[in-house]
């Protein structure tokens, strides 16, 4: 047992083992690599490098009036005053829908009343303190068609509609959620002599009935400031009562319902008075207006040509110039108050005209980079900037991949997001339906516009 115990104790000696590995390795140390292996295989002349390159950007000011305004899914009541970029107001034109109902109206209806009730989804203020303030709510009666010819905040105007409101004085309204307003008789008297035909088909009502018109009036006098109040279609509703003035109806009261819908055209009309501030050459400001106001605007040809200069100059036709990443930098000055910070938009991209299938005419759509990155083209408070990432977009300038002129004019947008709760998805959009107001760097400061380029040569 002992001399058993003796053996399974018996330790192991390494010494052996680490001497031959060690030998293996200062054998293996004195096999000398060559690190050049495979240099020259590509000449000097071909090897690409990285540069980076700054232009200013050749930056106007346009008002972006033709907005597209119809079927946004809100209708924006408001108006608001601004001591430099003016009076700004908004107005919803809609179609109204009856009820369907085998009532006849009788021989000879009367109305006893005619009342609308509003459901509002949402108030836009750019100060907080004016988000109950006193607004004169308008209704008008339309006196033009609503179609897709109707498509631009612009296709309408005063003439569109009667200038006698169907609530003579106005009704007050201080931004709750709900608003009753009653409307003329006379207007609902109006509703009833509708015959069959028109009771049967909404595409022969419309001939007849064209819609109304929904406005607000401005703060009077001096005061500065406002509201724009949003309210979706399908939250407006009326109810007409009537009477028989014959003895041939038992009945002698009934009541109609009238509704809004969503899918039915109406448009938003905007009306700016920022026009004085466009320009072809801002210097030591640029203005960023929501809705259809006043808004940086850039010419890509004439930046594309600025460039070509600056390839010309340095030995190298632009069509060689590959772009690993282009950026335009709209630099601005942050505010003495740090509220007004909140009246800048929070996201900005570029928007040109196209033509789509849904709508007679040239809408703004977004460029297609705003969703390759997270986040491209936000408000920056820690650099005081919008960074803009037009990669694609901008190497397909310098290759004059586009033949229609409108895709070169670039309108400096605020963006509107949506995301889809099941995938997570993100859309993005122009957005038409909140107003903004901001001051960026102009062409004369010290930190002004820029595009910004990380850039290879071709040989």
């Amino acid at each position: 047992m002992t001399k058993f115990w003796a053996t399974m104790t018996r330790r192991f000696n390494p010494l052996p083992l680490l001497a031959l590995s060690l030998s293996v390795f200062i054998t293996a140390s004195c096999i000398d690599i060559d690190k050049t292996a495979g240099d020259g295989f590509v000449p000097s002349d071909q090897l690409l490098g990285v540069s980076v390159k700054e232009f200013d950007l050749p930056v106007q000011m346009k008002k972006s009036d033709s907005l597209q305004s119809m079927y946004t899914g809100a209708i924006i009541v408001g108006a608001y005053k601004d001591d430099l970029f003016g009076l700004t107001t908004s107005g919803g034109a809609f179609r109204i829908i009856p009820q369907k109902d085998s009532n006849d109206f009788g021989n000879a209806p009367a109305a006893n009343y005619f009342r609308m009730s509003i459901q509002f989804a949402d108030n836009i203020v750019l100060n907080e303190n004016e988000s109950s303030i006193p607004q004169n709510i308008f209704i008008y009666k339309l006196r033009e068609d609503l179609d897709t010819l109707k498509f631009y905040n612009n296709s309408l105007d005063a003439s569109a509609f009667d200038p006698a409101p169907l609530n003579p004085g106005g009704t007050v309204y201080f931004g709750g959620d709900t608003l009753s307003i009653d409307l003329s008789v006379d207007y609902a008297n109006y509703l009833l002599t509708a015959n069959a035909e028109e009771r049967d088909s909404l595409e022969i009502f419309f001939k007849k009935f064209k819609g109304l018109y929904i406005a607000t009036e401005p703060l009077p006098g001096s005061q500065m400031g406002g509201r724009f109040n949003i309210i979706k279609p399908e939250d407006i509703y009326m109810t007409l009562s009537y009477h028989h003035v014959d003895d041939s109806i038992d009945k002698q009261d009934s009541l109609l319902l009238y509704y809004v819908s969503a899918s039915e055209p109406n448009i938003n009309l905007f009306s700016h008075s920022s026009g004085a501030l466009a320009t072809t050459q801002p210097t030591e400001k640029l203005y960023v207006e929501g809705i259809a106001g006043i808004k940086p605007f850039i010419d890509m040809s004439q930046l594309r040509g600025n460039m070509a200069q600056w390839a010309t100059a340095n030995n190298f036709p632009l069509e060689r110039v590959v772009i690993a990443k282009a950026e335009l930098i709209f630099p601005y000055e942050f505010p003495s108050n740090y509220v007004t910070m909140g009246q800048f938009p929070t996201q900005l991209f570029i928007a040109t005209r196209t033509t789509g299938e849904s709508y007679d005419g040239l809408y703004y759509e977004l460029l297609p980079e705003i969703s390759h990155l997270d986040g491209n083209g936000n408000i920056n408070r820690s650099q005081s900037a919008y960074n803009l990432n037009i990669t694609s977009y901008l190497q397909k300038v310098l290759g004059n991949k586009f033949t229609k002129r409108r895709d070169l004019e670039a309108y400096i947008m605020p963006v509107m997001s949506t995301s889809n709760s099941q995938t997570g998805e993100v859309s993005y959009f122009v957005d038409n339906s909140v107003y903004y107001k901001g001051i960026l760097n102009g062409m004369n400061s010290v930190r002004k516009p820029k595009l910004r380029i990380a850039y290879t040569v071709i040989p």
